[in-house]
């Protein structure tokens, strides 16, 4: 079947995140160099699109599915990576949100920058970059992954919407496989779990800081910045911006933590800058989409 091939070509339905919706397939126009190996809703893959996206440079999506995907990641990386987002530029095959955001500011240096090009604010912004990768990224996927875990939500939707039905199927066959592994790998243990928690918060007060509570400013300078994108992307679970992967969908029940959570980050000031962020800086490019079954980790 066309839709458990590795190559590109077939085109993902039900796409989750709304740019998906957008294009299902590339304009009439050269097909882009470029190809993103992703999990739909991984906020370390929403982050390279951002950082894709913000530049300007069309790109081929290539979603995959939680757990086989490790036979992509592991033959484009040769064996050197397991996990997503792998990024595909020509002859070069990058791994790693933050390393992703640095090669495509080397390799397309005529696309907007999103990096200053010297002294302190470039290494603020680089610093910022790395802080929040850190203190977003790990601890809200934990949470969240367990909060949902815990809660005995449908999560089906959420993890294999982006795919077409006969991957929809075999994704909803390996779910609670899949959950093992996600527990495993993440360590969702009451301990560790509420150390995220901490961390999470601890992470909102740093970029109140950093904008001095107003949500209106960029944390380096005047213009969006790889800080920013790292800060927005990986934060934006707990605020289901319009844009994001994590908007809620018609009927969807939203487990009763995470929207007092939701609530809780919306009411300061670094809920409303993380809405701005999407509202105002979340643009996007056309792009192709495939749907290679082999199977994703975010």
């Amino acid at each position: 079947m066309e839709a458990f091939s590795f190559e590109k070509g077939s085109v993902a339905q039900a796409p989750l995140y709304p740019e998906a919706r957008e294009a299902a397939c590339c304009p009439p126009m050269a097909q882009p160099e470029l190809t993103l190996y992703q999990f739909p809703i991984s906020h370390y893959c929403e982050k390279t699109r951002w950082n894709l996206d913000a530049k300007g440079i069309p790109y081929v999506i290539e979603n995959l599915l939680p757990g086989p995907h490790r036979f992509v990641t592991k033959r484009l990386t040769k064996g050197r990576r397991g996990t997503v987002p792998v990024l595909v530029d020509g002859g070069t095959v990058v791994t790693d949100s933050t390393d992703i955001a640095l090669h495509l500011e080397r390799a397309h240096a005529s696309a907007p920058a999103l990096i200053p090009a010297g002294g302190p604010e470039r290494e603020r912004v680089l610093e910022l970059e790395t802080y929040f990768d850190e203190a977003a990224g790990k601890h809200v996927r934990r949470w969240v992954y367990a909060t949902l875990f815990a809660s005995g939500a449908d999560i089906k939707p959420l993890m294999f919407g982006a795919f077409p039905l006969p991957l929809r199927l075999v994704g909803m066959a390996l779910l609670p496989v899949i959950k093992t592994a996600i527990r495993r790998q993440y360590t969702l243990t009451p301990d560790k779990v509420e150390e995220s928690r901490v961390k999470m918060l601890e992470g909102l007060d740093r970029l109140e800081r950093e904008i001095q509570g107003d949500p209106s400013r960029y944390l380096v300078g005047e213009s969006l910045s790889i800080a920013d994108i790292a800060a927005a992307s990986l934060f934006s679970p707990l605020v289901a911006a319009e844009g994001s992967p994590y908007a809620v969908r018609p009927g969807e029940v939203v487990p009763k933590p995470i929207a007092e959570m939701r609530a809780s980050v919306l009411a300061r000031p670094a809920g409303q800058w993380l809405l701005r962020r999407y509202r105002e800086d979340r643009r996007r490019v056309a792009r192709g989409f495939g749907a290679s079954a082999a199977v994703a980790n975010g």
